[in-house]
């Protein structure tokens, strides 16, 4: 087959044209002169219609209208205008002269009816109508006719369009004529330029029928550099561009299946249909859901009755605003989550249910704390403020005048005082580690020598209450990066809880060593021991194990708390042991220091 360039292509598809163009010229001319033919028609009308206003208008606007004289005008101009029927209608719309008594029936239709109602309004009305029965096309015109401003009546024309369509029906015919012949002709030379077109055409598609079940390994050879030329070049790019966006789709989908899966938030997708779609690990981790993805669907109704109640699912599925609310889950029903959900809609069709999970168990507990701690805190300022304002005005009231009296009263206000002061340090020790404002100066420091400086602070008053202090440490020395000040506070803290809970005769051992790159040391007392239940608590703020005998001696529940922060600032744990009845034993653990040489202060 002999290749045809783009010219010859070129010069076929305007042979077409051509041909076409023929085609719509003579479309065209018809509808041009079909346009024409009703213009002319219709000016010829309206012109004798306006005449026939002009001359009845007098006889309309008569108290008694002549009927008969409107009939005989209605003849004269009817003569002029053959094939046209004209009617004369008063301001009421009744007939008052026509042709035959065929008028009155073409008046009865409520068509003509609208016409005549829009003629007394004032409006000039003209339609062209097919007659349902002869199929013949009719010209309409309804005239106002006015006397001042006021309508009086209304002439009514109706002409035959049938001679009009007639010679149009000739023209067409003979333009049908040549249509045909030019259509033959067009068939002939359009099937052998199709064929160089469809057939790149039918490798593009079947190309993209291999593209659309996945294989997008799929390329044309071009052959030309035409515009058929150009669509496989395009075609090549598109597969190649299709390539690069689903690599770049599916990184895209890989992320958000990253964020999703590493989010602490849980999320949980439901269809319309209430089936669970997608549960990402928290929500799983948050629901305690173990199921395959084969189960996911199945999973919804349960899902729903966890984090709803069938009122708030109704709902929801009604397609609610989005809403947050809290709900107690697990056995225990310890777990806090907070749920937010909110309706997924396209074009306002409810498309499915989101839901996002967030556990507040902690932010909970911890506002519970703060409650406690404030309540805690009004409690341990209210008792010696209590005490201090009644002795106060016990010595006010007369007391004074005893100096015995006033001397006991006054180191019991003092004593009170010192007590205040020392809960307000311990608790601003306490906020200023929880700020991050507390300065440490960490130095390196012998632990082992540091434990016994501070067993000589307090071994005169072990002796004093009979009391036992034993220590046990190693002949090497024990160096850490530690803030020694405050190290000392926290073992003054727990030499201080032992003294308190340790009765006479009983013993006190205080042991240091080195354990895993870690410096351990441990305060072991023969006192009274804590109860199973509460060793757990013993580091909250204001716990006591014995509430009377802490408060009697000057405690305030801080100083185990403060231990156990300072510690942990330093990279340390802290653990307790204890058996009831039989003492306790606290032990606090720091990293060794492994670079001496960087032992500035920080």
């Amino acid at each position: 087959m002999m290749r045809v360039g783009m010219q010859g292509k070129i010069v076929l598809l305007y042979s077409l044209l051509i041909l076409f163009a023929m085609q719509l010229s003579g479309v065209y001319l018809v509808k041009s002169l079909e346009n024409y033919y009703l213009r002319n028609y219709a000016i010829s009308q309206l012109s004798q219609g306006e005449l026939l206003c002009n001359f009845i208008r007098r006889y309309l606007v008569e108290e008694e209208q002549q009927g008969e004289l409107i009939s005989d005008l209605i003849a004269e101009f009817g003569g002029g205008m053959p094939g046209t029927e004209t009617m004369v209608l008063d301001r009421h719309g009744r007939l008052l002269g026509g042709p035959d008594q065929r008028s009155l029936s073409l008046l009865g239709g409520r068509v003509i009816q609208d016409d005549v109602l829009l003629a007394l309004a004032g409006n000039r009305v003209e339609a062209i109508r097919v007659d349902p029965e002869t199929g013949v096309r009719y010209y309409f015109l309804a005239l106002p006719v006015k006397n001042m401003s006021s309508v009086v009546g209304v002439v009514f024309l109706r002409g035959s369009l049938e001679h009009i369509y007639l010679m149009l029906k000739e023209i067409k015919l003979m333009l049908i004529t040549g249509w045909g012949i030019v259509l033959g002709i067009a068939i002939l030379i359009g099937f052998l330029l199709t064929r160089t077109i469809t057939m790149p055409i039918r490798e593009v598609t079947s190309r993209a029928a291999a593209m659309a079940g996945g294989d997008f390994s799929q390329k044309i050879e071009v052959r030309s550099e035409d515009e058929i030329g150009e669509l496989g070049e395009m075609f090549n790019f598109l597969t190649a561009r299709l390539k690069d966006t689903l690599k770049e789709i599916s990184a895209e989908k890989n992320k958000v299946e990253a964020i999703l899966n590493y989010m602490t938030d849980g999320i949980v997708a439901f269809n319309k249909e209430g089936q669970s779609i997608h549960l990402n690990p928290a929500a799983r981790k948050f629901l305690e859901w173990t199921g395959s993805p084969a189960e996911l669907g199945l999973s919804g109704e349960v899902i729903f009755k966890i984090l709803f109640t069938p009122g708030e699912m109704v709902e929801l599925f009604k397609g609610g605003s989005p809403s947050t609310k809290e709900v107690h889950i697990g056995d225990t029903q310890e777990k806090i989550l907070q749920v937010h959900f909110a309706p997924v809609k396209e074009n306002g069709v409810l498309q499915g249910i989101l839901v996002v999970l967030h556990d507040v168990t902690k932010e909970r507990v911890f506002s519970r704390m703060q409650q406690e701690f404030v309540a805690n805190v009004s409690h341990e300022l209210r008792t010696p403020l209590t005490t201090i304002k009644n002795y106060i005005e016990t010595l006010l009231n007369g007391a004074q005048e005893d100096p015995g009296i006033r001397m006991r009263f006054l180191q019991v206000v003092e004593k009170e005082t010192e007590r205040m002061v020392k809960l307000v340090k311990d608790l601003l020790v306490l906020s200023q580690i929880d700020y991050h404002e507390t300065q440490w100066v960490k130095e390196e420091t012998d632990v082992a020598f540091l434990i016994y400086e501070i067993r000589e602070q307090v071994e005169l008053e072990c002796q004093a209450k009979g009391i036992i202090l034993h220590t046990s440490l190693p002949r090497q020395s024990l160096k850490a990066f530690l803030d020694k000040d405050k190290i000392r506070q926290v073992m003054l803290n727990l030499l201080d809880n032992a003294l308190k809970f340790t009765p006479p005769g009983g013993e006190i051992e205080v042991r240091a060593c080195e354990r895993e790159s870690n410096i351990c040391v441990s305060v072991r007392d023969t006192g009274i021991g804590i109860p199973p239940e509460e060793v757990d608590r013993v580091f909250e703020r204001f716990y006591r194990v014995d509430k009377t005998r802490s408060r009697h001696s000057g405690g305030t529940g801080l100083g185990l708390s403060i231990a156990k922060q300072i510690i942990e600032a330093h990279g340390g744990t802290v653990f307790l042991e204890s058996k009831l009845e039989e003492g306790t034993e606290i032990t606090f653990c720091l990293p060794l220091a492994r670079h001496p040489e960087h032992g500035a202060s920080h």
